[in-house]
């Protein structure tokens, strides 16, 4: 049987051996008006304002795993006549233009951090395999924020697939400062 004091010396050096596995579990990053908490093993990309991803639209953060592109962060200065919902209305009409192979899933008005957020689900064909997108838009300070998940999808029509648990928590891991 040990005695107390390597008891505590024991209890000690397994709290010391979680903390440093914990240490390693999350990368933060920071914006001008953001602040990202990402899962450890992602790799990123983050781009300056003047920069742009291959598709020419104002990427903040790109987060991928093992080659796959999982979440991206965009955001988009709201004209001084508009509002968030005149943003994404004009965002939506594009995205279900642009393809044949769209298929419409939900959209519902949520609530994050306090304040109305609208979610958008949909499908879409890019190759091989369909995936399915989910992009959250809130507003901050006159920019139009979206946050959004893409993951393989089955291509039946009316299927429900659930969000996945990781979609969500790349999600909450977005933080207005």
């Amino acid at each position: 049987m040990l005695k107390p004091r390597w008891l505590h010396v024991l209890r000690l050096a397994s709290l010391l051996i979680l903390l440093l596995a914990f240490s390693g579990c999350s990368k933060t990053f920071q914006g001008d008006e953001y602040s990202f908490l990402a899962p450890s093993g992602f790799k990123t990309k983050q781009f300056e304002e003047v920069e742009a991803n291959p598709n020419n639209e104002p990427a903040l953060l790109i987060f991928s795993q093992k080659g796959r592109l999982y979440f991206q962060v965009f955001r988009q200065k709201i004209p001084p006549e508009g509002d968030l919902k005149l943003v994404f209305a004009e965002h939506r009409a594009q995205t279900s233009g642009k393809t044949t192979n769209y298929q419409f899933i939900s959209q519902n008005t949520i609530e994050m951090y306090d304040q109305p957020a609208i979610e958008y689900v949909y499908r879409e064909f890019h190759g091989e395999p369909y995936v399915q997108k989910r992009e959250i838009w809130l507003e901050k300070s006159g920019w139009a924020y979206s946050l959004v998940c893409t993951n393989p999808a089955d291509s039946t029509p009316g299927i429900e697939i659930p969000i996945p648990d990781l979609c969500i928590r790349l999600a909450e891991g977005f933080r207005f400062k």
